[in-house]
């Protein structure tokens, strides 16, 4: 076997051909860039799916921070004394009041609201989630003002467009894609 000088360095084998694969194996340019594309996919994936999981908490939060102080108006007779005609809020009035805090994050138009009353001493609400079909079913739902001492309960529904396929996927079952958000109160109102 003849030695030849190859750059800097004498070589024995030098009548051989270097074998390419393990050329590549030994050259360490480029690996950056070639693990940020292997992993630059599913950090994304999740960086994304936090942001979104964390903005239907938010929607969450707002809606029952809304239910609750409309439930409030509603409990303590402010909503049936008040109104353009102070003859009590009406289906428009109570659903502004509503929007007046959600409207920043949800759009009010797509707002579902059922606020009925069930007697004196009748608690027994319901506590399901109207579907028809895998849908909300908005059939039975209406407006009306309870008088003193009725139990009372207000529901507000809210269907949340989720951006992330694989999350429309996997966290709900509305043949839209879309979340529903539910925020309720039941209570029994004052004697005004």
């Amino acid at each position: 076997m003849a030695s030849r000088w190859i750059g800097t360095r004498w070589r024995r084998d030098a009548g051989r051909r270097p074998a390419r694969i393990g050329l590549f194996g030994r050259d360490r340019r480029g690996v950056a860039a070639i693990e940020f594309a292997l992993l630059a996919f599913p950090f994304f994936m999740i960086v994304f799916a936090t942001l979104e999981t964390a903005m239907v908490f938010m929607a969450e939060l707002t809606l029952d921070s809304a239910v609750e102080r409309a439930a409030r108006q509603v409990r303590t007779g402010e909503s049936q004394k008040g109104g353009a005609t102070k003859t009590g809020l009406t289906s428009a009035e109570f659903r502004t009041a509503i929007c007046k805090d959600v409207s920043f994050l949800l759009d009010c138009s797509k707002l579902q609201i059922d606020l009925r009353s069930f007697g004196e001493n009748n608690y027994d609400v319901p506590t399901n989630v109207p579907m028809k079909n895998g849908d909300l079913d908005t059939t039975g739902f209406g407006y009306a003002l309870p008088s003193g001492q009725r139990v009372t309960q207000l529901r507000v529904y809210y269907k949340w467009p989720l951006l992330l396929d694989f999350m429309r996927k996997s966290f709900t079952t509305m043949p839209d894609g879309t979340f529903l958000i539910v925020s309720t109160a039941a209570f029994k109102t004052e004697p005004f």
